[in-house]
């Protein structure tokens, strides 16, 4: 049959003609993911024999007023319903010249989803509430020989940076597409919805972020360590300063990385040296997850390619003093810092102690939410992990860091996923405004010997 000049918009035209078996469409509300998924699988079923589609939520009550009625809709508007039958009750819908069709599921419904066989293609809808077994469960369904290419489409708004779905974007298996859209790119959009979507959600920057920017959010539970901490305030495009000096800080979990944050510190709007900003993170993993291999980075980064000599400074765990079994005797992970930096003549600044995590953190909370003695805070863009950090790690009951693990799908071990890059921040953070960190905690300043002054007339 002559298929139908179906309207779409041409920001999804790769995603129409991708074969591949993921397609995942995310992004802000109103940039026509849905829309378009939903013609794609009618294209498919006017022009390609053999299929037959499963339309998924997470519960089936919401197919219906969603995922099934969005397709009669579409199907109505190009006035070929009389090429299709329809079953309300069941929510499935038939092509009766090509016998293609489309049935619908709950994933509650697991028993049933695990019995339906012959499926050519599913669009998950609000995919976002689906657990990774729910994904793996309907992707099973989706096998043997069939005439044209199998697809899961998936399309949601990214509610959770920490969530499976970006996990598995994140790793570009060459058989995903991925496309983030908002409501620019949808040129069906009426402008009286874009005022309401932007004055609905403007107040919000979590909302913000996702419904409008379409951009990766964050799912508060009222648990964050770092609760201070906000994208607006504290992430920016930052670039390196070749007159300030470089302050590197460590942490030296093996996995899943070694951890070097890099910062430098400029004046703030009073003119005080109290601005701190985190230009970049090196976060080697295996197998170059070792301090050696981390300083060599730096160097190469900073001294052979950008020829800094404004100076370098080094904070860190104080746990790295001690000797390790990843190190020969009489070496410890600073004296491996000094021996493989020595050349750019380092001053070390590394504590006796590590500060108490709680009051570590209520000191940083404290220049986050109200730049606490002048003191402010900013990460470059490009630091993904350490965003990820001050945005994602929780608390204990103790008020400490929880630090969760999880599991390495490839070795099997176990690491924590949070926390290592933010525990770096904490002890630089916590060194190079020590004063003003005591005076928070104790309600007086340090005051440090100065030598070579002219002495008062007034001391004996």
């Amino acid at each position: 049959m002559t298929p139908i000049e179906l309207e779409l918009n041409s920001t999804y035209q790769s995603a129409f003609y991708s074969d591949k078996r993921y397609l995942f469409l995310y992004g802000g509300a109103g940039s026509g993911k849905s829309q378009f998924a939903a013609r794609k699988i009618l294209y498919r079923m006017l022009t390609e024999p053999g299929h037959r589609f499963l339309i998924v939520r997470k519960e089936k009550c919401h197919v219906k007023e969603s995922m099934f009625t969005l397709l009669k809709d579409i199907i109505e508007s190009y006035k070929i319903s009389h090429q299709f039958f329809f079953r309300n009750d069941t929510m499935q819908i038939t092509h009766t010249e090509t016998g293609n069709e489309i049935i619908a599921a709950g994933l509650l419904e697991s028993d049933k989803i695990k019995s339906i066989t012959g499926i050519t293609g599913i669009w998950v809808e609000e995919a976002f509430e689906l657990e990774k077994k729910d994904f793996d469960q309907l992707n099973l369904r989706l096998r043997g020989l069939t005439e044209s290419y199998k697809q899961i489409i998936c399309t949601f708004n990214p509610m959770d940076a920490d969530h499976w779905l970006k996990s598995m974007m994140d790793k570009k298996p060459d058989n995903l597409l991925s496309m983030q859209t908002t409501f620019t790119d949808n040129m069906f959009i009426d402008r009286e919805y874009m005022d309401e979507l932007i004055h609905q959600y403007k107040q919000n920057e979590n909302f913000s972020r996702v419904y409008i920017n379409g951009d990766w959010g964050r799912a508060y539970t009222g648990g964050e360590f770092y609760h201070g901490f906000s994208w607006t305030k504290h992430v920016d495009s930052i670039s390196y300063n070749a007159a300030l000096p470089l302050h590197i800080t460590f942490d030296f979990n093996v996995n899943p990385y070694v951890t070097c944050c890099v910062w430098q510190i400029d004046n703030n709007h009073s003119g005080e040296l109290k601005k701190a900003m985190q230009i970049d993170e090196i976060c080697l993993r295996h197998p170059r997850n070792s301090t050696k291999q981390v300083c060599a980075e730096f160097r190469r980064k900073y001294f052979n390619e950008k020829g800094h000599t404004a100076g370098l400074f080094i904070y860190g765990d104080p746990a790295g003093r001690h000797e390790d079994t990843r190190s020969e005797k009489g070496h410890n992970d600073f004296t491996i810092i000094r021996n493989e930096l020595r050349d750019l003549h380092p001053t070390m600044r590394i504590a006796d102690k590590a500060p108490g995590v709680k009051s570590r953190g209520d000191f940083i909370n404290s220049i986050l939410e109200s730049e606490y003695d002048g003191i402010s805070i900013v990460i470059n863009e490009n630091c993904k992990n350490s965003i990820g950090d001050f945005s994602f790690l929780k608390q204990d009951v103790n008020g400490v860091k929880l630090k969760e693990k999880v599991k390495d799908e490839k070795t099997g071990g176990t690491y924590e996923k949070y926390g290592h890059t933010s525990d770096s921040a904490d002890y630089f953070l916590t060194s190079v405004f020590s004063s003003e960190f005591d005076y928070f905690l104790n309600g007086q300043k340090k005051f440090n010997p100065v030598f070579g002054k002219k002495r008062s007339n007034n001391i004996w």
